[in-house]
């Protein structure tokens, strides 16, 4: 099942084995298996390894001793030529050895390098030592740049320090898009092995990443491409935003189909496809910032209605707001008002040095997932007379607002450095991962 690209491959086989002065067959046929054969296959460095398999096996070439470390991966011209493919640079193999071209970008790896420049040099190789530096994700400072208001630090603070999902809703200029777009570049750098998985993953989207990928989809992107499918399974844009942030610009205008399919991949991780009787499962492990208007006007929310007056009726406020879907507002852990966004007074730097603070905190104390990620069994291994407050929440309260709560009053302790979680926390935790909830639901 090859792709167009590897069916024209054997065009350019033939082309360079036979400009290099090697024969080829006339009145037989070649057969190459390339395993396994129901999945569908594309690559850019088959070229090679089908060619000089061929001439190792019909003896025009001798064949050097192979390991299981050994790999052969080139692109091939129709004169011969040998050109390393860019995504040899995703290899994860420390200790192999790779037979291949000269690089055509700079790439970045950790093999060794067995550089041919030609078909024809293909028993002669040039041995290249691996580079030793490694690709270090590089913080997008511009984004920390500026100021901030108490109200937008204390909010990106959280979210940057416990990486909870969050749904945004107030009047436009609240600045619900600015703690958005702002929070990728206060968020904890990732460890080398982890940026390296999440390179690979958008280098098949073409895509070079320097720190946590940020996507913003529009609200018009259909399911499909939200979610990921097709024939031939492939991943969508939840799935591109694994490791990173997934903003949700406009929640109300995205269609009720992509609201109601993003609540698996929300609350899972992981994306599962399922064609012919096969299952295919895409990350999907991503911090997911929603943001969005309540009415047509878009000034109205339960706390800011007495500042703001909205032209539209009630009736009409709740027929707009109906477009939201409920169950994927429930999957969400905090859910903010935003309301004026009051005197920018505190710089971006300095924010960023607290939150780093309360981020090298947090790994030290209760090392582990961040807090978005923990169970209850992580959040009640030291059990006080604060989380015993827990049982006297609203009996209606499901099991998912309350680990909410646990969740974000663990973040509020981390903020204030505290290894205990404290009441002032658990007050502050019911407020934005419960109350609001209530308010947005009986429509207060």
């Amino acid at each position: 099942m090859p792709d167009q690209h590897l069916k024209e491959s054997a065009f350019r086989i033939k082309s360079a084995i036979k400009h290099c002065g090697f024969r080829f067959p006339v009145g037989q046929q070649i057969l190459v298996n390339l395993r396994p054969s129901h999945l569908k296959k594309t690559s850019r460095g088959l070229e090679l390894a089908v060619a000089a398999a061929y001439l190792w096996e019909t003896g025009q070439l001798k064949m050097p001793k192979l390991d299981s470390h050994f790999f052969v991966y080139g692109e091939l011209s129709l004169s011969g030529e040998v050109l390393e493919p860019e995504d040899l640079s995703t290899l994860e193999q420390k200790d192999a050895q790779v037979l291949t071209g000269p690089a055509t970008t700079e790439t970045q790896a950790f093999f060794q390098r067995r550089v041919i420049s030609s078909l024809k040099d293909l028993n002669h190789p040039i041995e290249i030592k691996a580079q030793l530096q490694e690709q270090i994700p590089e913080r997008p400072l511009e984004l920390t740049e500026g100021k901030f208001s108490e109200h937008q630090a204390k909010l990106i603070s959280i979210l940057a320090v416990g990486e909870h999902s969050a749904l945004m809703a107030g009047p436009a200029g609240s600045g619900k898009t600015t703690i958005a777009r702002s929070l990728p570049g206060f968020l904890r750098e990732p460890s080398i092995d982890d940026f390296q998985i999440l390179r690979k993953i958008h280098f098949q989207y073409g895509e070079k990443l320097k720190w946590r990928p940020v996507v913003k989809p529009h609200h018009s992107t259909p399911m499909m491409s939200m979610i990921g499918g097709g024939q031939v399974p492939f991943a969508g844009e939840i799935s591109r935003a694994h490791g990173g942030v997934l903003i949700l610009d406009e929640l109300l205008e995205f269609s009720q189909p992509v609201q109601e399919a993003l609540r698996e991949p929300f609350e899972d991780g992981k994306m599962r496809i399922y064609r012919n009787g096969r299952l295919k499962e895409f990350p999907a492990q991503a911090q997911i910032l929603a943001t969005t208007n309540l009415c047509p006007c878009g000034d109205w929310t339960p706390l800011a209605s007495k500042q703001r007056s909205c032209s539209y009726s009630n009736i009409r406020c709740r027929s707009y707001s109906s477009k939201l879907s409920g169950p994927l507002v429930d999957r969400f852990e905090i859910l903010i008002f935003t309301t004026q966004i009051g005197e920018l007074k505190i710089k971006g730097s300095d924010l960023l040095l607290q939150i780093q603070k309360a981020q090298e905190f947090s790994e030290a104390a209760f090392p582990g997932p961040v807090n978005a990620r923990k169970t209850f069994a992580d959040l009640l291994k030291d059990w006080n007379p604060a989380m015993q407050r827990l049982a006297e929440l609203d009996e209606n309260s499901s099991q998912r607002r309350k680990l909410a709560v646990l969740r974000l009053a663990r973040t509020f302790a981390d903020l204030d450095l505290s290894a205990p979680v404290k009441s002032i926390h658990l007050d502050q935790a019911i407020v934005l991962a419960r109350d609001h909830f209530t308010k947005l639901k009986r429509w207060d």
